[in-house]
């Protein structure tokens, strides 16, 4: 097996630890009357509840619309999966994503993935968690591809493995169509944002909360899920920045 075979089963390990916990399986339906396109904000008078005109699952639906839809923005989580805790730090400018994945005893994958391409860097723990071979070969794998970046095609397998944490960048895939079970909550701050409360039935066993902006663009500013497998992600720095640097052809390294 070529070292570029080694190298791409990290980005499985890591990619599904984070984003087959937090999907849950399920693939989210739009709330009945929606619309695939982006809807616009209502607008509320003072003293009233932001959305008061909406049900819960149109709130959640355009919360979800706007977020997908944004230009730029952040997002940072964690995910318990099978008792490891992995962590997630991910930019999204346009089409394209990156960041970085780091998991208790998986070590850290940085991560650059566009439409055509996806780099990825594993430090040596990421390496050595990863691949099953002998110390020996273990040990030829991080002197040749640890802290450096691989490129490979985007319609390669490993490829979309490790990219699949970039799903993030749409909060609907991660919930299942709840709009039956979607009650309003109080108000709530998140990182010093007024923010208001939806809750529904989370995908595994537990309750899930989102959090939408109740001021300016109803944004989905934070989403978390109680249970055996809880998991949080907070979105952030909308609209800031127009564009992420791919790592330069000087520091891609090919592996063979």
């Amino acid at each position: 097996m070529s070292t570029r075979s080694h190298v791409g089963s990290i980005g499985v390990c890591l990619a599904a630890a984070v984003a087959l916990t937090a999907c849950g399986g399920g693939t989210a339906k739009p709330a009945a009357g929606g619309s695939s396109r982006t809807p616009s904000a209502s607008t509320t008078a003072a003293g009233t509840e932001p959305y008061a005109d909406k049900t819960p699952a149109e709130i959640q639906l355009l919360a979800s619309e706007y977020t997908r839809t944004a230009t730029f923005k952040k997002a940072r989580g964690t995910v318990t999966s099978e008792g490891t805790i992995v962590s997630v730090e991910l930019s999204f400018a346009n089409v394209d994503c990156a960041g970085t994945i780091k998991g208790e005893g998986l070590g850290r994958t940085d991560i650059h993935a566009t439409p055509k391409v996806v780099y990825a860097k594993h430090d040596a723990d990421a390496l050595r968690a990863a691949f099953k071979g002998t110390k020996a070969e273990k040990e030829l794998l991080v002197e040749r591809a640890a802290d450096r970046w691989l490129k490979v095609d985007a319609t390669h397998s490993e490829a979309k493995a490790t990219a699949y944490v970039c799903q993030l960048s749409n909060p609907a895939t991660m919930v299942e169509d709840n709009s039956l079970h979607i009650t309003r909550g109080g108000s709530a701050t998140v990182d010093g944002q007024p923010a208001f409360m939806l809750t529904y039935p989370g995908s595994n066993g537990g309750t899930a909360t989102d959090y939408i902006a109740a001021q300016g663009r109803p944004y989905l500013l934070k989403r978390t899920e109680t249970g055996p497998e809880p998991y949080e992600v907070t979105y952030y720095d909308f609209e800031t920045v127009t564009q992420l640097r791919a790592p330069a052809d000087s520091e891609v390294v090919a592996l063979e």
